[in-house]
């Protein structure tokens, strides 16, 4: 029995995008190389099957694929090679041996190139190389990039997984999600390959937003050639990281979506500011979630089993304020006829969170600044110094340094409070969560009126999706709020949104600008109807080539020929 070379990849599975993943030529039969490229939560390796041997996957010593892992046993599996033909033979295992979305209870089945192979918590994905062009034997990946190779072309390779919930139907959905552009292969248990031919980035971008926007669906991509040259190293950076690589994180009990790629750059960073003790300045617009990112830094710090304190600094008139913050003795002022404690010592051990610091009275920035400097604070009326260990946390939505230009907040201090700062994004930059955190609100609302969770019909996703959202994150919790009282229960439509939603681009009559934005649009929106009847004129009917030629996805087109009443047509 061939125990299998191993040649191992140094490193993390989460891969410099900038480098290809290099695999080590072996020794070939007749021009054809089988290996599998094992990924074991900690590193990735390939490892070849010569002709007429088998790779023996468990426990054992003698393994070629060694797990370390109780759900394995200690013979598991075989991928066993007869020239081109290759077949997974489980062993008898306890737990059964997973090829794609089938389990092999002591039973055999044929595999191919890019098949996946799990046992335990190790994903093989079988890999071929074939060095005299592609054969019937290769997977459909293999051989469409194999004919794209030689031409120099491009394309992007997706790890799709899809909510069986939501897509029972999870092949028929994607592949009218994607279109007949993609070649699609199911991997697992919903879970897809599909490449995408990318003659034009602009093009394949616009087909796969849409689909990262939809509630139930996780998706990573990859780009050949500059990260992999096989279907089987593309598929291996993806599950690198993870099933997506930049996972959705939601968290319905704390309010926690990160979905688009700024946000979870924002909260990488943010973890990394757990792990130090540096003040933090959080920008970002009303309502966008600022509050929920210092918190966020305070449960990832040593701070975590401290206070989290929470100060709104607009929220108090300057007198109140003061004593608010810094506390008070006894006899202070009028009406103070007991000490009391103010956030600064009530956040003791843990984290105080400023909310709206731009506010701050000039008077108040003064003592604020002599506490962080000094680590002690001095309540009013008081003359002893109490020390303090405090991380203090601030946000804004203000310009600080315009506001430090027009003195009217000291210089010092925002050096004080920024020495780093995290710039949070508007939603209306974030589309990627609108639908998740709309989801995310309706389900808690629901639950607060003992309701079932409401299911989003598209035109109130399309509707959520094209509003801008001045009010940010907040605006969109008070609209599904508003939602599911209309709904009661059932499915939510666009006819269940606020008002401000469904009317966001009527014009105001009794406004002369906006009567003369309107005539502008009528004749934007008549030129594109025209355009789209062209297109669709062009190619008899056929969508996907009339949305090819419009630079549009299918989905887009859809929703323009409802819109304009085009269907039938």
């Amino acid at each position: 029995m061939n125990t299998g070379r191993s040649n191992p990849i140094e490193g993390p599975t989460e891969f410099d995008p900038g480098t290809q993943l290099e695999v080590a030529e072996a020794p070939t039969t007749s021009g054809f190389r089988v290996y599998v490229l094992v990924n074991d939560g900690v590193s990735t390796r390939a490892v070849d099957v010569a002709d007429g041997e088998a790779l023996l996957f468990g426990r054992a010593p003698e393994a070629g694929v060694r797990i370390d892992d109780t759900r394995a046993s200690r013979k598991h599996a075989e991928l066993r090679r007869t020239g081109r033909e290759l077949v997974v033979v489980d062993l008898g295992s306890r737990n059964g041996t997973k090829v794609n979305d089938k389990r092999l209870r002591g039973e055999s089945s044929p595999v191919v190139g890019g098949d996946v192979i799990r046992v335990g918590g190790v994903e093989a994905i079988v890999a071929t190389a074939e060095t005299r062009g592609p054969t019937a034997s290769s997977s459909r990946l293999e051989r469409e990039l194999s004919r794209l190779g030689p031409a120099g072309g491009r394309a992007v390779l997706c790890r799709i997984v899809l909510d069986l919930e939501r897509y029972p139907d999870g092949l028929r959905s994607l592949t009218e999600l994607l279109g007949p552009m993609a070649v699609i292969e199911e991997r697992g248990d919903g879970e897809y390959a599909a490449l995408l031919e990318e003659a034009d980035a602009a093009v394949v971008e616009r087909v796969l937003a849409p689909l990262r926007a939809r509630p139930g669906v996780q998706l990573s991509a990859v780009r050949f050639p500059d990260q992999g040259g096989t279907a089987a190293e593309l598929w291996s950076r993806t599950s690198a990281s993870g099933k997506p690589a930049t996972p959705p994180v939601t968290d319905a009990r704390e309010g926690v979506v990160v979905a688009d790629p700024a946000m979870v750059q924002v909260f990488a960073l943010a973890r990394k500011l757990a792990a130090v003790q540096t003040t933090v300045l959080i920008l970002g617009e009303t309502g966008v979630g600022k509050e929920v990112i210092a918190e966020q830094i305070h449960r990832w710090s040593a701070r975590a089993q401290g206070p989290f304190v929470r100060l709104n600094c607009a929220s108090l008139p300057e007198t109140l304020l003061e004593s608010e913050l810094f506390g008070h003795e006894r006899g202070a002022f009028t009406g103070a006829d007991r000490r009391k404690i103010g956030y600064l010592e009530a956040a003791q051990g843990g984290t105080l969170f400023l909310d709206e610091i731009g506010e701050l009275p000039l008077a108040v920035q003064v003592k604020l600044l002599n506490v962080l400097e000094n680590r002690e604070v001095r309540r009013l009326g008081g003359t002893q110094e109490h020390p303090i260990d405090v991380r203090v946390i601030s946000a804004t939505h203000r310009d600080l340094q315009g506001e430090v230009a027009g003195s009217r907040f000291r210089e010092d201090l925002y050096y004080r409070l920024s020495a780093f700062t995290l710039n949070v994004p508007p939603l209306r930059e974030r589309q990627a969560e609108i639908a998740l955190l709309a989801e995310m609100f309706a389900r808690e609302s629901s639950r607060r009126a003992d309701r079932p969770a409401p299911i989003f019909e598209p035109s109130a996703i399309g509707a959520l999706v094209r509003h801008p959202w001045p009010g940010n994150v907040r605006e969109l919790k008070n609209a599904m709020e508003h939602a599911v009282v209309l709904a009661d229960g059932g499915r939510i439509g666009a006819e269940h949104l606020p008002e401000s939603l469904r009317r966001r681009e009527t014009p105001l009559a009794s406004s002369p600008a906006a009567t003369a934005v309107g005539t502008v649009k009528d004749k934007l929106a008549d030129l594109e109807r025209r355009s789209i009847e062209e297109a669709l004129g062009a190619e008899n009917g056929n969508q996907t080539r009339a949305a090819r030629r419009l630079g549009m996805s299918r989905r887009a087109l859809i929703y323009k020929i409802e819109k304009y009443g085009l269907r039938g047509r």
